[in-house]
């Protein structure tokens, strides 16, 4: 371990030690240096150290969730319907958007600011003991570690585990035995770490199929789709395909106190299920949703007492922030970004009708296809003006690039008429945006998680 490092890490135990209070954001700057002296591990040195903790993954029930785009949707209705059935929940996800508590949840709830930072001294003390010369996890990889210590600090019935990047090789791979393995949609991003084809982006995702555990996954493309179905038969796996064509009547309504609901009807492995609602405004939630509902039967077909009514009671409740989230009357942020989920983004805003403009905030980071993304936006020609703004971290694309993109979009396009504003930071973005914005308007905000965490955090 490099010297500074670890000099930083007695520093805090130390101070700990003396009862100082430790917060979460120190924790926070604290993981936020470690990129710096810590490169990814291996698959082996992942599992040695989790064995060194006591291997606790093997004491839990592990629902284990790959995919390109619907992962935290998929785990977020999973969690919902489980603890609609009287099962206690844990879920482990990435990133956050405020708070880095948000990655750790029980029952739907982050845990607390304490409980984390309790767990992540724990996890400090546990890498001191360990000793082994040049070895310190990586920031998800701690993060990983802090959720096996606190699900085995505070058993769960369920554990919904989300990988971080791709499948094969993330840290989240090395539990031995999930009760089940799930997909969603997988599409083109990270394609640096992941590959240039869908069948390479499939491959590596598969690789969370276990012997002899069953996958659920989003059937939508066939070639990645084959890619699933040949490693589950390899390992003896059930595979279990979640069809579009199977999810129907899919239509926007709004009750007597003026909530916004999508209802749709699903034909699922077992059953049909008919009017399902979802507190939602974005119609690709319908395949998430359809993709937790097969997971449920396959946990009930386990011995899982989960009824219709948690099914239905579950998935209306659920609630996954930074995707199409109404976050005021009319302001839907969408944490979009990648070309399926802006594809999907932009289908969904084309659902939605609103008596004046549409109006969009924009921003991305710079290992995106961000000049395909541009140009889908602006091919859809659904935004009466758009304001672009660099994000609050250094993987943003500039302003200028930004500029290039949106103004050779919009001269290939031929698109005149259009206003596009450019911002150097969030804040002031979002205030122009809010200020221009007139009755009737409704204000869409796309690109990243990243964008989606800033506007949370200001408004």
């Amino acid at each position: 371990m490099d010297d500074r490092l670890l000099q930083a890490v007695r520093e805090l135990i130390e101070r700990a030690d003396n009862n100082a209070k430790i917060t979460a954001d120190e924790c926070e700057a604290f993981l936020n240096q470690v990129p710096g002296f810590t490169d990814k591990h291996t698959i082996k040195d992942t599992k040695d150290f989790l064995e060194f903790l006591g291997s606790p993954d093997e004491n839990i029930n592990i629902i284990h969730v790959a995919g390109t785009n619907g992962k935290g949707s998929v785990c977020s209705y999973l969690s919902s319907v489980l603890t609609k059935a009287d099962y206690s929940v844990g879920m482990f996800t990435s990133p956050h958007l405020v708070r880095i508590n948000e990655r750790f949840a029980i029952d739907g709830k982050p845990i607390s600011e304490g409980v984390f930072v309790e767990v992540f001294l724990e996890t400090l003390r546990r890498v001191i003991e360990y000793d082994r010369e040049d070895y310190f996890p990586t920031y998800f990889e701690f993060l990983f570690f802090v959720a096996m210590l606190l699900y085995d600090v505070y058993p769960v019935d369920y554990l919904i585990l989300e990988t971080g990047l791709g499948g094969r090789l993330d840290a989240t791979n090395v539990v031995s035995h999930p009760v089940l393995s799930v997909i969603t949609e997988i599409g083109y991003d990270h394609m640096q770490y992941l590959g240039n084809t869908i069948e390479d982006i499939a491959g590596e995702k598969a690789g969370i199929i276990k012997p002899g555990v069953p996958v659920v996954f989003f059937d939508k493309r066939p070639n990645s789709s084959e890619v699933i179905k040949r490693t589950a038969l390899e390992k003896d796996s059930r595979a279990i395909a979640v069809e579009q064509k199977n999810i129907e009547n899919v239509s926007f309504v709004k009750d007597d106190n003026g909530n916004k609901y999508i209802a749709f009807s699903y034909n699922s492995l077992y059953d049909r299920y008919a009017d399902l609602k979802l507190a939602t405004q974005a119609r690709y939630q319908t395949q998430n949703a359809a993709v937790a509902v097969t997971c449920l039967e396959i946990l009930r077909d386990k011995g899982a007492h989960i009824s219709e009514l948690d099914i239905r009671e579950g998935l209306l409740s659920a609630k996954w922030d930074g995707r199409m989230e109404e976050m005021r009357p009319g302001i839907f942020v969408d944490g979009a970004h990648n070309l399926d989920g802006i594809e999907a983004f932009l289908d969904s805003v084309k659902e939605i009708n609103c008596e004046g403009r549409k109006l969009l905030l924009f921003g991305i980071v710079g290992d995106k296809q961000y000049k395909d993304i541009v140009l889908e936006i602006l091919k859809s020609r659904q935004f009466d003006a758009i304001y672009v703004s660099v994000l609050e971290t250094d993987r943003s694309v500039s302003v200028s690039d930004l500029k290039t993109a949106f103004e050779d979009g919009k001269d290939e396009l031929g698109i005149i008429g259009v206003p596009i504003k450019y911002y150097s930071n969030v804040r002031d973005a979002v205030t122009d945006i809010i200020t221009m914005r007139k009755s009737g308007d409704y204000v869409f905000a796309a690109g990243s998680l990243y964008l989606a965490g800033q506007i949370k955090s200001l408004i």
